[in-house]
């Protein structure tokens, strides 16, 4: 898009309507046939006042001192250059806007202002300022959606340059070096806190199944043989010494201890 039109010149980064080029009427003699498109509208202005405006089609100007201005009613996307500004805790931020605009009324868009695109500039940048300045920077953080329907709707003054503004966006938001380290050493100690919290989740899920264990073989003895046959079944290359079984007397032999059952 040109940034330089009859020596106006536009904020860099913004953009706005490509096909607003030409500013003046185009002049025409008596009879001559004007061809609108379906996405336009034609300004008939006779004697520098405005006549009528011309719907898509052919029309034939038959009137003296006529001219014709067509406007482009197809909605475009329009992005705002990086706009900083104090948030309502004294934070500076920079945000970048994008949203979808369309002209609204091609007589007003003609007639209203000398510069279009200056007006709703201005409109669209005073509204980011004054959401900066009532919203914390913890809502901008975490309430996008919220706030580009509060931007959208406070944008003023579009209307006098015939233009609508249907949507704006939060693209993007930049904060200071010293935010981003504090908020990045704030999201690992989160993180932290996460993972030794698991840990002992973990920690504590395993003593309580080791405690049940041990309230359960404490009640029930024959539990303790039954696993240890069945560790025997899936496993080999052990010497295993199984005690004198319950109600066997003891007998010295030789010096030595034999295990004898009573009859």
């Amino acid at each position: 898009m040109m940034s330089r039109r009859r020596g106006m010149r536009l904020p860099r980064g913004f953009t706005f309507s490509e096909g607003e080029v030409n500013r003046e009427p185009r002049s025409l003699r008596p009879g001559a046939l004007v061809v609108v498109a379906e996405w336009e509208r034609g300004v008939l202005l006779r004697q520098g006042r405005v006549e009528r405006v011309l719907e898509p089609g052919a029309h034939r100007v038959r009137q003296f001192r006529c001219g014709v201005r067509t406007v482009d009613m197809r909605p475009w996307v329009m992005t705002l250059p990086t706009q900083e500004a104090p948030t309502a805790d004294g934070v500076p931020v920079k945000v970048t806007v994008s949203g979808h605009a369309r002209v609204s009324d091609a007589v007003v868009y003609v007639t209203g202002t000398r510069v279009p695109e200056q007006s709703v500039y201005l409109a669209v940048q005073v509204a980011v300022r004054e959401l900066l300045a009532t919203t914390t920077l913890e809502e901008l953080l975490g309430g996008r959606a919220g706030l580009a329907d509060r931007l959208t709707e406070g944008v003023r003054d579009a209307e006098r340059a015939g233009v609508a503004i249907d949507h704006l966006v939060i693209k993007d938001i930049i904060l200071p070096g010293e935010l981003k380290r504090a908020q990045a050493e704030v999201m690992i100690a989160r993180a932290q806190g996460l993972a030794a919290l698991e840990r002992a989740r973990g920690e504590t899920a395993a003593l309580r199944g080791l405690l049940n264990a041990a309230r359960l073989a404490s009640d029930n003895p024959a539990l303790l043989q039954l696993r240890l046959m069945e560790h025997l079944g899936t496993s080999s290359g052990h010497t295993v010494i199984i005690g004198a079984a319950p109600g066997a007397v003891p007998l010295h032999a030789g010096g030595q201890t034999v295990s004898k059952p009573q009859v």
